[in-house]
């Protein structure tokens, strides 16, 4: 028998291969890879937040200490009454107003806030008006 050298062909029972550039390759872009690095530009940006945050966080900073429990700030009628009676900007309104003079609309509603208010906290506490006051003045 003739010896045969060894070949890489097929043989006739051997399914034929396909050639190279006809062979379904995988597929080696399946789009945008995700999760990968950083977006672009973000190296410089990262340093100009940090400029940025270190300015603010140190203007922004909270000066109190101690406990953040919130305190009532609720006066007494007494004291809200007192304070009234000592509003300089009431008395200097009061005084305009009893001279005659005509207030403007943030003056005149001011005194009418504050006068009403003065109204209910003296009948509140119980006191008894001047026959001075009238309300139909304000």
């Amino acid at each position: 028998m003739t010896r045969r050298k060894k070949t890489r062909k097929t043989g006739p029972l051997a399914p034929s291969k396909q050639p190279k550039d006809k062979r379904p390759s995988e597929p080696t872009t399946k789009g945008k890879k995700i999760g990968k690095g950083q977006r672009p530009g973000q190296r410089h940006l990262e340093s100009q937040k940090n400029k940025l945050t270190h300015s603010k966080s140190d203007d922004e900073k909270d000066p109190r200490v101690g406990s953040r429990r919130k305190i009532e700030l609720v006066m007494t009628p007494e004291q809200e009454l007192q304070q009234l009676q000592n509003d300089e900007r009431l008395q200097r309104l009061v005084e305009r107003f009893e001279e005659g003079e005509t207030l403007n609309a943030d003056d005149q509603r001011y005194l009418d806030e504050k006068s009403e208010r003065y109204e209910t906290l003296i009948s509140k506490l119980g006191y008894e008006l001047d026959d001075d006051w009238d309300d139909e003045e304000y």
